[in-house]
């Protein structure tokens, strides 16, 4: 079992919050590491001078947000990677924020931009094959259908997410999934609609970029896929 170093809790503020804090740190400090037990409720509960409730209720909310995991019969251990269908704190406060065109835009410009960089540095063969496959796909699909078809947004967070991924970068990825969810599941409808094959047409465009490491390439495409994202809204 790991060894966490708490304090007792003055009531000042929620009883609950201070415990939550005191867990996160020793999570942020290093002191529980994935896959380490939390020592049990009620020992908790006597080293912070609280109420077992206190203590329980603050495990749950880490639960509900799969940063631990109980188990029957074991205890309660951090969690390794976050479970599917967990919530996601970080996602959820950017849901709140103001949802305006400006802010998304910028955003979005500033960090995929960023990542698409390290993706162009980090990428292995086998994930340019795989990227190759994703645009390939699209550009059967358009094949398939009329010129003026819109793009779904399934079909482009495909392509964008695996570039994302190329980045072999937990933190990069972590908050790029949220910024890449929020953008076309929440805001797509917002937007003008975008030709199929004009997406089609910048992925393989980007993907060359990354392929021949060609950075004045990608700069050119994202300045020309920005200026149009700007413009749909």
């Amino acid at each position: 079992m790991a060894v966490m170093s708490v304090s007792s809790i003055e009531k000042k503020e929620k009883v609950t919050d201070q415990v939550l804090a005191q867990i996160k740190d020793s999570l942020l400090k290093g002191e529980l590491k994935p896959g380490d037990r939390l020592p049990g409720a009620s020992e908790l509960a006597a080293k912070m001078g609280v109420g077992i409730s206190s203590v329980r209720e603050a495990i749950k909310m880490l639960e509900s947000l799969g940063a631990v995991e109980a188990r029957q019969g074991e205890g309660t251990f951090v969690c390794n990677t976050l479970r599917e269908g967990a919530a996601n704190a970080l996602e959820i406060q950017i849901m709140l924020l103001p949802q305006t065109a400006e802010y998304l835009v910028q955003f979005r410009e500033m960090y995929e931009t960023a990542y698409t960089y390290v993706a162009m540095d980090k990428a292995t063969p086998e994930d340019m094959d795989n990227m190759e496959t994703i645009v390939t796909a699209l550009e059967e699909k358009v094949k398939r259908l009329s010129p003026d078809t819109f793009i779904e947004a399934q079909d482009e967070l495909v392509f964008h997410r695996h570039v994302l991924y190329c980045t072999h970068n937990p933190y990069i990825i972590k908050i790029g999934e949220v910024s890449l969810e929020l953008f076309f599941d929440i805001l797509h409808d917002k937007m003008t609609p975008s030709k199929i094959i004009d997406a089609a047409v910048d992925h393989r465009g980007i993907y060359e970029a990354l392929r021949d490491k060609d950075s004045e390439k990608l700069e050119k495409i994202f300045h020309k896929c920005f200026t149009e994202w700007k413009r749909r809204f």
